[in-house]
Formats: C-alpha cells, structure tokens, sequence
C-alpha cells in the first residue's frame, strides 16, 4: 500500500548538510518506504516501540529516524551521521521530541 512520506522541516535542514551521494542515497529508500510501505534490514531497524532508522553506510555511517503516522503517513524526523558504535542517545531524545509535534 503506498505511504505519504514527509520529512520534518528540521530535518530537511539536517538532511541537506550532507554530501548529495548520501542524500540521494536516503531518496531511493523513501521511495521504497513510499511504494512498499516498509524497509528490511540491513537497510533499516525498528529502534524504540515507534521509532524506526533508516540506516546508510556511505564514505561513514548515516541514519534518519522515522515513525509511522495512521496508516498512510511517515514522518522522517531526524538525520545524523553516526560517529560511535551505539546510537546518541541525544540524537534518539531529539527524534522522540519532533515526534511530539505529529502525535
């Protein structure tokens, strides 16, 4: 079933700080979550009850943050590039507090 996909103000902000390799990068996959309404790993992972990551390895590591919204929507939240093994927990807060903005 076919999503809308929307990507938070912030966030497009985030997102265009990154080299245009990476940011198409993360295009094809909101393309796949718009078509098929899901992504698999390696490609993505469900992080807390609600949150999802869209995981990129690309000249280092990217990932964004998305939820879904109703049955139709996704909100892509926040993107980082990753610098450590686990994810910063201040990345995953600022993702959970644009959330709140959708709920």
């Amino acid at each position: 079933m076919k999503k809308n996909i929307f990507v938070d103000k912030n966030a497009e902000k985030e997102l265009r700080e990154f080299s245009e390799e990476v940011q198409l990068e993360f295009e094809v996959y909101f393309k796949i979550l718009e078509l098929e309404g899901k992504l698999d790993l390696p490609h993505a992972k469900k992080v807390t009850g609600d949150l999802f990551e869209i995981r990129i390895k690309l000249k280092g590591e990217y990932r964004g943050f998305y939820v879904y919204i109703g049955k139709l929507d996704i909100v892509i939240l926040h993107f980082f590039r990753k610098k450590t093994q686990k994810t910063p927990i201040k990345d995953l807060e600022l993702a959970q507090r644009r959330l709140k903005q959708y709920e």
